[in-house]
């Protein structure tokens, strides 16, 4: 299939669904995986995992999500692995997250592992509003920041005192 529509006020149920776009306004229920180059909509995604390039959904619960970037409202999952970036606007709630740029409001994660990670307020936005926030959040951190500096210190070091 190349592309999979599910309209507002239908849920759907697969075993497995593999396809090029999906478009999700209603309920999308997969009991295995999902497999397509891009994931967006309105709706809500219940599987077991889901792989993409692109994520752009509202609601979206798995038991792993891999992906290039994600963008959503509300996401719970186990493991979140986004190579690029990920932005839930809402809530997100991970035991572990993976990503190139992070950008949460509220969320509830164990282990994170990323390049950058920036917390927003949580407001009522828009998801390009949240984009947009992140973006600005990061470029002022970027001036305003100053860079860490490593400091190498052997233990058995001990200061010497020039007081005579």
């Amino acid at each position: 299939m190349k592309t999979v529509y599910i309209p507002k006020g239908e849920t759907v149920n697969y075993e497995t669904l593999e396809t090029e776009r999906l478009v999700v306004k209603g309920c999308l229920k997969v009991a295995y995986g999902i497999k397509a180059k891009t994931i967006s909509g309105s709706g809500v995604v219940t599987a077991g995992t889901v792989s993409a390039d692109d994520i752009r959904v509202d609601d979206l619960e798995a038991a792993s999500v891999t992906c290039q970037r994600l963008i959503a409202k509300r996401v719970q999952t186990p493991e979140l692995f986004a190579f690029e970036s990920a932005a839930v606007s809402c809530f997100l709630s991970s035991a572990y997250v993976a990503a190139g740029k992070l950008t949460v409001a509220l969320s509830e994660i164990d282990e994170v592992k990323a390049d950058e990670v920036i917390h927003l307020k949580p407001r009522k936005r828009s998801l390009f509003r949240l984009l947009l926030a992140s973006a600005l959040r990061s470029f002022w951190t970027s001036l305003t920041a100053r860079p860490a500096k490593a400091k190498v210190m052997d233990a058995d070091y001990e200061p010497v005192s020039d007081h005579r």
